[in-house]
């Protein structure tokens, strides 16, 4: 059994617990869609959202995505992490508080330093879209394996997931609108061209991914 897919696993379960522990869960995404994906909502965050993809035993590929978005209301970051597994290492590991109102709020300012005690053997370089987006202290590391790497990028992000459930929605403000903050993460998460490309090559249908991508995933509002 792979080391990289049981931690990664066992880190998805830690983290939809916690969701559960500090928030309630929103209805059920509408699609057929054959991988989990689950929704939350909370007094002090407005949508937190776990999905995995589980092509072990087709693809030997088990993917991991989180975000938690803050209410409009509040310019704390946006939580975001996800983990591309292969058997024996992650390709692609990617952690961030981005931006979603204030770019020196405290949260991202603890993020900043809390980063930099870790170390990646491969840093990824980001391309443009994901430039215009996550802070210059986002964790984007390839060739995760066992070992040491592996527990620290599991500890970071289980440490930086309490440190900001605890700590988001504490800067709500009475009159404030941060939507379009937020919209424009969104907007250019949906410039990634990987996300469809990958899921098609596993068989799913381009339109059923985009409708994920654009509903679910990383929904624009009005």
């Amino acid at each position: 059994m792979s080391e990289v897919w049981n931690k990664i696993e066992e880190l998805a379960r830690h983290i939809d617990a916690r969701f559960n522990a500090t928030g309630y869960r929103l209805s059920d995404p509408v699609g057929d869609y054959d991988w989990e994906t689950n929704l939350y909502g909370s007094i002090k965050y407005r949508r937190a959202h776990v999905h995995t993809i589980d092509r072990r035993d087709t693809h030997k590929i088990y993917i991991l995505h989180v975000t938690i978005f803050p209410h409009y209301n509040d310019p704390s970051p946006i939580w975001g992490f996800d983990a591309v597994c292969g058997p024996n290492k992650i390709t692609g590991a990617f952690h961030d508080f981005s931006n979603a109102g204030d770019p020196d709020h405290p949260i991202m300012n603890w993020f900043a330093e809390e980063s930099k005690k870790y170390q990646w053997n491969k840093p990824r370089e980001l391309p443009e879209w994901a430039r215009n987006i996550f802070s210059k202290n986002m964790v984007a590391a390839g060739n995760v394996q066992t070992g040491q790497e592996l527990d620290d990028l599991c500890k970071l992000v289980q440490d930086s997931l309490e440190y900001y459930l605890e700590n988001v929605g504490i800067s709500q403000q009475d009159v404030a609108d941060y939507h379009m903050a937020q919209n424009r993460y969104c907007h250019y998460q949906k410039q990634n061209p990987h996300v469809v490309r990958s899921m098609v090559s596993m068989g799913v249908e381009e339109a059923k991914i985009r409708q994920f991508v654009n509903t679910i995933q990383y929904p624009e509002t009005a």
